[in-house]
């Protein structure tokens, strides 16, 4: 039988390895960690549950749910309060709503008349290069289809609320796919978006899932895949490096100081790009080249545990994102307890506050004792916060969040022209493709199938 190894033991290898397996294939999963979940991994102190990465999801292609069926752990999935349908923008040092009904959009302060009229220009506007499968920046599509302040305050912040990136050079198609294609098929967005909202609604009166995690935190979805996945996974194991064989390809290994080799019919690299730019090096140079060019920003995430008494009032939204024009050094927050009250204790509140990114990246490398102090400054200013906190939970990724820069469309194209090149050789992760865990995961159904069919011929 044919074996396929999997470098990385993140959402995005863990998922096409069970898939695998579900398809009758042999398989081996090798993380040069300690540990399996990749960037999901949930700590739980003094009552509080904080996210370590990613902290719910949305499962619009409904690969999360049958996933967690196939585990047994779908009694475990937590839907997210009412509170999750809320987002809240910054604007001009204050919290504002935005309303996804046209009367209540128009009647809300996030935007002033001008600027609002100014949308309405994209309702007659042709359609652009994202539309024609060209990029442009995030910053470029926002301003030409719905005019510089609404851009600005709209569009612009999702890519650091998501990305921690910085909209004057993030690619649009790639890393906001749903926008080109609104634009493509509808030509205007506001059309375009007004369409897909009322898709999603109907989805949601016909059960469609909602925002959710699970009960004790997103890493019980990857501690199920590992567990399942036993003796196939294999932790402290690193490629070194990886050449073409007779058949297939030869593995170097790097096994807590030992060095060994193995062989395999088919690799997938489901590692980030600056590691997996290390592995192909002796393969092909240029996709080692190619690779090296996908950046990753650094990310600092705040934990703070407040008293319930010290919010003036509730905070019954999902968070907040920050414009790059506000006098602020974080990047937004989620107001954890509100969506999911568990992750706190009776009687408190828990915010997760993201900073550094593209636009501030020196900040994720304050000492604990300030970067605590300046997301509390920037919270209290925004929520009139009358304490401190109560709890504080500092985590630090040095390379956290892959960037879909301008020429992110370009550079994958290269990378799935080398997959072509080296037959059994494949790319896999959020250096690529959509960084959401739903996207991820149903890629990974993809390739398993892709995978299993190349294996039958």
């Amino acid at each position: 039988m044919k074996r396929v190894v999997v470098a990385g033991a993140g959402i995005s290898g863990l998922s096409l390895a069970f898939d695998l397996e579900r398809l009758g294939a042999s398989v081996l999963v090798l993380e040069s960690e300690r540990r399996a979940g990749g960037k999901i991994e949930t700590d739980r102190r003094d009552g509080y549950i904080c996210e370590r990465g990613p902290a719910s999801y949305l499962d619009r292609h409904n690969s999360i749910t049958p996933l967690a069926r196939s585990l047994g752990i779908e009694g475990r999935v937590l839907p997210a309060s009412a509170a999750g349908e809320c987002r809240l923008v910054v604007a001009d040092g204050r919290l504002h709503d935005t309303p996804l009904d046209a009367g209540a959009f128009f009647r809300s302060r996030l935007l002033p008349l001008s600027a609002k009229l100014r949308m309405l220009a994209d309702l007659v506007l042709p359609r652009g290069p994202s539309a024609r499968g060209q990029e442009e920046s995030v910053t470029a599509f926002a301003s030409r289809r719905l005019g510089t302040l609404a851009g600005e305050r709209l569009l612009q912040p999702l890519v650091s609320g998501l990305y921690a990136g910085d909209p004057d050079v993030v690619s649009l198609p790639a890393a906001f796919p749903l926008m080109a294609e609104l634009e493509r098929e509808h030509r205007s967005l506001v059309l375009g978006l007004r369409a897909d909202l009322k898709q999603q609604r109907a989805k949601r009166r016909a059960g469609a899932p909602r925002l959710s995690s699970f009960v004790t935190g997103l890493d019980e979805l990857t501690t199920a895949l590992a567990s399942r996945l036993g003796d196939r996974l294999r932790l402290g194991v690193r490629i070194v490096q990886v050449e073409r064989a007779e058949s297939g390809f030869r593995l170097a290994l790097d096994e807590n100081g030992r060095s060994s080799s193995l062989d395999a019919d088919a690799l997938v690299l489901a590692i980030p790009a600056h590691q997996a730019c290390q592995v192909v090096r002796p393969l092909d140079s240029n996709l080692s080249e190619i690779l090296a060019h996908i950046p990753y920003v650094p990310v600092a995430l705040v934990h703070l545990g407040y008293f319930a008494s010290a919010l003036p009032r509730p905070a019954d939204a999902y968070g907040f994102f920050v414009p790059a024009s506000e006098r602020l050094k974080i990047l937004g927050a989620i107001f954890a307890s509100a969506i999911f009250p568990d992750r706190a204790p009776v009687g408190f509140s828990l915010f997760s506050v993201r900073a550094g990114g593209a636009r501030h990246p020196e900040t994720a490398g304050l000492p604990d004792e300030e970067l605590t102090a300046l997301a509390h400054a920037d919270l209290q200013g925004l929520l009139g916060l009358t304490a401190p906190p109560a709890f504080a939970h500092v985590v630090r990724h040095e390379r956290g969040l892959p960037q879909y820069t301008l020429g992110h469309m370009e550079r994958v194209a290269a990378l799935e022209a080398g997959e072509r090149r080296y037959p059994g050789l494949h790319f896999h992760g959020n250096a690529y493709h959509n960084a959401g865990v739903p996207e991820l995961v149903s890629r990974s159904g993809t390739l398993a199938r892709r995978l299993a069919e190349e294996f039958s011929r």
